[in-house]
């Protein structure tokens, strides 16, 4: 492996495509290029020689031209090496070097079909046992598995598999199911529920969870505040108490209706006291639950679940869970399927493999996602961006019925709310691109064309390109950072930021997350708001949790949205959609509102 990294440097530091083709170049060259004194040259010289990779003429005398031959690529090398260390089972040597070849679209087509086939369900045998194992690829990796940092949808969805919480909440019926909790009581003024725990529920670590991690667990959150992305939710809990091992009584500050959907929610998941308080730092890598899946391996490259025998609830009939992360250029040179056929596709890029021909074999579920793509503005930071005409105007330039013409794709209607099914009444009117409006505007407020800094993700970029476009025909000059999902979860990055460009991923319970939106702590529509705006939500939310009809609840936050939107606090752009496509012999498959399949409930049927 070693010489391998010395060959891959050295190929790098050379032009594409001379392969076979003599190299004039001297010793000391070779030295500067592979940090390394000139023995050292020599002897990876001959050793690589000896593996037939290269051939070396020395030129006769010090510093003397020399003629290096490559006589086999580095993608020959990555690919033979990289199916050499898969036989041997070491994956997270494969993927290494995949990574370390750093130029996905160079590799051979018989090296990516090689590597895709890897991918899918498969009876993997262990020790004389057949574990079903579905394994799938992804192009970019996991911030936090830790419930209080719950922020990111996949992050969120891997969470579910590992983590319980006290209820369930069923969007279905609209109701709060028995979980951790069997059974609960609450007081006729709303401000005292007593919770009563199964017994026998057992952490992934083997011991039984009881009234202390539940104590722990929401004090935990509670105790973090603004530092735990949905800190707000513990805000109404005035008091908890530990009754027995198998009893907890929470008191709040006052009624909140939405109380036993936020217990249900992720970040309020139950995590074993001593485990999380003695490796907070590295909970979030190697988390422990109670969950159905429990986690065997979280490093920089894959990420496996095992299906947990001791579950209380019902054993998933998937064995073993294994996610691979490749290099993104591996997103584009990949098989003419995403993620396995079995999750999403969210470029519109591909069919499925194999689909051609044999489309009984196939089947495609289409849904709209839940949520919209927003543009937020930093009020809190100086700028044109504070400026409402700057805001008015940048909404008249974005012509979102020609976004989603021009770009295509899962891109499927102009938003006016965040659920695609609820959208606000508006008339076309106000959806009107009027780009010499939007310059009028600009000049009443005196804007002299200085640049605004929009933060993006990656896989936003074509999105947020379009818009720089559009906004440029105003005189708007808008210049894109890309930062990581981690650095967007802090607030200094969000903070920085004049404009956020960013896709919301909402779940079904519509009120409770509408009022997350508002209220999580690095949220970017909230964390831009001006200090007034934050202070006049907050009273409204307090206000809205009391109401006991959902419908009035959703009214009340339609008209804070109203409000937010006549000030253009953040822009409305985009609804998408998502396209799953599986195998026939993949059966109960279910795709959740956070779009991703729910691995407890998919089983395989055997090939025959």
């Amino acid at each position: 492996m070693q010489l391998l990294s010395h060959f891959l440097e050295l190929r790098a530091s050379f032009a594409h495509d001379i392969e076979h083709e003599p190299q004039p170049i001297t010793l000391e060259e070779l030295s500067e290029r592979m940090y390394c004194t000139t023995r050292n040259v020599k002897i990876l010289l001959k050793k690589m020689m000896e593996q037939d990779w290269i051939s070396w003429k020395p030129g006769r005398g010090r510093g003397n031209v020399s003629e290096l031959t490559f006589l086999v690529s580095a993608e020959d090398m990555v690919s033979q090496q990289a199916m050499e260390l898969a036989a041997q089972g070491d994956y997270r040597g494969t993927i290494e070097l995949i990574h370390q070849l750093g130029r996905g679209e160079s590799l051979q087509d018989s090296f990516v079909d090689w590597l895709f086939s890897y991918f899918g369900y498969r009876a993997v045998v262990q020790e004389e046992c057949s574990r079903d194992t579905l394994r799938f690829p992804v192009y970019k990796w996991l911030v936090s598995l830790d419930p209080a940092f719950s922020f990111f949808a996949f992050d969120t969805h891997l969470m579910n598999q590992i983590f319980d919480t006290l209820v369930l909440y069923n969007p279905g019926t609209m109701v709060a199911e028995p979980h951790l909790a069997h059974y609960w009581e609450k007081s006729e003024d709303g401000l005292h529920y007593t919770f009563y725990l199964r017994k026998g529920v057992l952490f992934h670590h083997g011991r039984e969870m009881t009234a202390n991690d539940v104590y722990y667990s929401l004090s935990r959150v509670k105790e973090l505040g603004a530092k735990a992305c949905q800190g707000w939710m513990t805000e109404s809990i005035e008091n908890i108490r530990v009754l027995n091992r198998s009893a907890i009584a929470i008191e709040l500050k006052q009624p909140n209706e939405l109380f036993l959907q936020q217990l249900a929610h992720t970040s309020l998941a139950i995590v074993p006291e001593e485990i999380c308080r003695d490796n907070e730092n590295i909970f979030g890598r190697m988390p422990i639950g109670t969950g159905p899946f429990k986690l065997e391996r979280n490093d920089d490259y894959i990420c496996k679940l095992r299906a947990f025998d001791g579950y209380f609830g019902v054993r998933p009939h998937l064995d073993q869970l294994e996610i691979w992360l490749l290099p993104h250029e591996l997103s584009e040179v990949g098989p003419s399927w995403d993620m396995v056929q079995v999750l999403c596709d969210h470029t519109n890029s591909r069919k499925p493999a194999g689909a051609v021909g044999k489309d009984a074999e196939w089947h495609q579920i289409e849904q709209s996602i839940l949520g919209c793509s927003l543009l937020t503005f930093n009020e809190g930071k100086m700028g044109p961006q504070r400026h409402r005409n700057f805001r008015k105007a940048i909404d008249l330039v974005i012509d979102r019925e020609k976004m989603v013409e021009q770009l295509g794709g899962f891109r499927e209607a102009p938003a006016s709310s965040f659920l695609p099914t609820m959208n606000l009444k508006r008339t076309s009117a106000e959806y009107r691109t009027d780009v010499e409006e939007a310059k009028r505007l600009l000049e009443e407020m005196g804007y002299n064309g200085e640049p605004i800094q929009m933060y993006i993700y990656s896989n936003n970029s074509e999105d947020a390109q379009w818009i720089g476009a559009q906004c440029a025909k105003a005189g708007i000059r808008i210049e894109l950072t890309t930062r990581s999902m981690g650095e967007m979860t802090q607030m200094d990055t969000i903070h920085e930021a004049d404009l956020i460009f960013y896709h919301i991923c909402l779940e079904s319970e519509y009120d409770l997350h509408i009022i997350q939106t508002l209220k999580q702590c690095n949220s970017y529509v909230r964390a831009h708001l001006s200090r007034e705006r934050m202070a006049w939500i907050d009273e409204e939310i307090d206000h809205i949790l009391t109401i006991t009809s959902r419908d009035e609840r959703i009214r009340r936050l339609h008209e804070v949205v109203e409000v937010l939107q006549e000030e253009k606090t953040f822009l409305f752009v985009l609804h998408r959609s998502q396209q799953t496509t599986y195998h026939d012999s993949i059966r109960g498959v279910c795709i959740n509102d956070l779009g991703w399949v729910d691995f407890r409930k998919i089983w395989f049927t055997p090939s025959t």
